[in-house]
């Protein structure tokens, strides 16, 4: 009786470990997409302004005019691409929201949505959800999980409707370069394709990594949809202020879409963002700075642990540590890790690509040294 089309949705497997972790107190939970740090006082204040001021109604469906302004300067700022905060941003219930909205209004049933593995999993949520048909691309752990065009070209079809795109990616942490992102754009014109570039970590870059927005290259605007959110840049996540920036046109269908299932965002965290955007930026350096030092113990500390490998991440706040040494699938990995040590991670399975694990240093230093030590003494053990 039920809708093929959540039939067609596999629950996550990460359900299964967590029902896990259920039965022991004594875990340490390394699987979280989401950042340890509460939101800066600054934008708190603001949100708790707009709501003693009244901020409790709808806002127009598109959002509030003066975040719309914000995030549109924030792109011509930092990409050099002009977008009219009046019909070209539309401000979503997260980022969530504005991947689901992409992906069902520009998805037909039929159409190939190439998505790069390991992939963020509501990538393949949406695109079945949508009718489509996802083409999944592997990428290399020896290529640093980077795009090889080579590969994705050969994969792009009369069929091909759009590639999603995730950098810094989750879950690998990899920041992808100039070069390769050029080339991507250069080929969803050539051969008439969207690139839906997921963007939530632009900040979360380490060493002399650079963030490159797709929507920077020439020729990008007509054919990028840009999604990002508030939520990591800000440790917002439980506030759902996500937004999209796209063509006039290919925005407005978006909107009838988005519509129909939020009506408008929160009105006092949309008001929370604009403090966000307004307001001293140095919260950003300081997660990021505090972020890299965890980044570089862990990344130590399971190298030192044989059998483990760890590929350096260059963005957002994960390791996808290679286990194929192990011997074992991903998920009878991260059932043993919970059932013998506590520590709790993610399959990468789950992120299409077996032989790995994905662990968040987005918890606190004593958190990490804590699960490493039970991860090398496990790992002793077995």
């Amino acid at each position: 009786m039920l809708a093929q089309r959540i039939l067609s949705v596999e629950r996550s497997p990460f359900y299964s470990i967590m029902d896990l972790a259920a039965k022991r107190s004594d875990c340490l939970y390394l699987h979280l997409g989401e950042p340890d740090f509460d939101t800066p006082p600054h934008i708190v204040q603001a949100c708790q302004k707009a709501l003693a001021g009244g901020s409790t109604h709808y806002t127009p469906d598109r959002g509030i005019p003066e975040l719309r302004r914000l995030i549109a300067k924030k792109i011509q700022t930092e990409s050099h691409v002009g977008y009219s905060f009046e019909d070209e941003i539309l401000i979503t219930a997260g980022g969530q929201a504005a991947l689901h909205t992409a992906i069902m209004g520009t998805v037909n049933p039929g159409d190939e949505v190439v998505l790069l593995s390991p992939y963020y999993p509501p990538y393949l949520a949406n695109v079945l959800l949508a009718g489509g048909v996802p083409i999944v691309v592997p990428m290399k752990s020896e290529e640093d999980f980077t795009p090889n065009l080579e590969i994705i070209e050969r994969h792009i079809t009369k069929k091909t409707k759009a590639l999603v795109l995730h950098s810094p990616n989750n879950p690998t942490g990899s920041v992808y370069g100039k070069g390769a992102l050029s080339q991507l754009v250069d080929l969803a014109v050539r051969r008439n394709f969207f690139i839906i570039s997921d963007e939530v970590y632009e900040k979360y870059i380490y060493g002399d990594q650079v963030h490159w927005s797709l929507v920077s290259f020439p020729n990008a605007k007509e054919r990028v949809i840009l999604v990002n959110s508030f939520s990591k840049t800000y440790a917002m996540t439980g506030w759902r202020v996500g937004y999209i920036a796209a063509p006039r046109e290919t925005l407005l269908q978006f909107l009838k879409y988005h519509h129909t299932v939020n009506i408008c965002a929160n009105s006092a965290a949309q008001e929370a963002c604009v403090a966000a955007l307004e307001g001293p930026q140095g919260c950003i350096q300081e997660m990021v700075e505090e972020y890299d030092q965890r980044r570089q113990f862990l990344m130590k500390g399971l190298n030192g642990i044989p059998g483990i490998r760890c590929i350096p991440p260059r963005g957002a706040f994960y390791i996808f540590a290679d286990i194929r040494e192990l011997k074992m699938a991903s998920l009878d990995f991260t059932k043993y890790l919970v059932e013998e040590a506590g520590v709790v991670t993610a399959n990468g399975s789950g992120f299409g690509t077996d032989g790995f694990i994905r662990l968040s240093y987005a918890a606190p230093m004593d958190q990490l040294r804590e699960a490493w030590r039970r991860m090398q003494l496990f790992l002793e053990r077995a």
